[in-house]
């Protein structure tokens, strides 16, 4: 069956009933009673997105390291080895800006460190690459982003809807700045998101208020190894 096929198939909801798959509890917001099980994720309609996970933000000592990087890229791994392995499509992006600035605007005049003449982030150089241990391949879908929001001047979303995607699974660098502005974007954009809290990371301490809003708000939390649990439960 293909990814975009117009034949019925049950929903999530019956499919997690008929194998008996009860989704995680909420973790963050503990008083929310919201039924996810129109929150569920079709695997055949689910992309992976892997945001900025590159070497300024992950290389230990990096200028905006996340403590947490390499731990971080092992669950990443663990997801896009699954993804891989079921035909799930793997999106990379990368924050990539002009060597001149020009595409930066506030951008630049928030992040000093980042703006000419090192636009430490531009096309190329040494801190744009992705982190090396990470398991990308060339075949994977590759996007590049000039600000936060993955969807912001990027052709991400055409991506998406040409795939037929309607679940997002977030991972990333910085939980709390690119991957969560970006998952707020795509809940007005009617994508279903939800994060694998394990396989984010930032530089900056602000990891369960961050959870606390996406789960009250815009998505669900889920740990990878629960995503891919959801994944295996709910594949047709």
């Amino acid at each position: 069956m293909t990814r975009n096929s117009a034949k019925k198939v049950a929903t999530c909801a019956e499919r997690a009933k008929t194998v008996n798959y009860s989704p995680p509890a909420f973790k963050y917001n503990l008083e929310q009673q919201k039924d996810v099980r129109p929150l569920l994720i079709a695997p055949e309609k689910t992309a992976l997105l892997v945001i900025d996970v590159q070497n300024f933000f992950t290389e230990p000592g990096a200028p905006l390291a996340a403590p947490d990087g390499p731990q971080v890229v092992v669950q990443i791994n663990k997801l896009v080895d699954y993804c891989r392995a079921h035909n799930i499509p793997i999106i990379w992006v990368q924050e990539t800006n002009r060597k001149d600035g020009s595409d930066m605007g506030m951008m630049a005049k928030h992040w000093k460190i980042l703006a000419p003449p090192d636009s430490m982030l531009a096309e190329g150089s040494h801190w744009w690459e992705l982190y090396p241990e990470l398991h990308n391949e060339p075949t994977d879908i590759y996007v590049q982003k000039p600000k936060y929001n993955a969807f912001w001047g990027s052709d991400l979303e055409a991506v998406l809807r040409s795939l037929g995607v309607e679940s997002l699974i977030f991972t990333g660098i910085a939980f709390d700045v690119c991957v969560y502005t970006t998952l707020i974007d795509a809940f007005h954009r009617d994508f279903n998101p939800v994060i694998a809290v394990d396989a984010t990371g930032s530089p900056f301490p602000y990891k369960e208020a961050s959870m606390w809003h996406i789960e009250t708000l815009w998505g669900r939390v889920l740990t990878a190894a629960e995503i891919i649990t959801e994944l295996q439960a709910l594949a047709l």
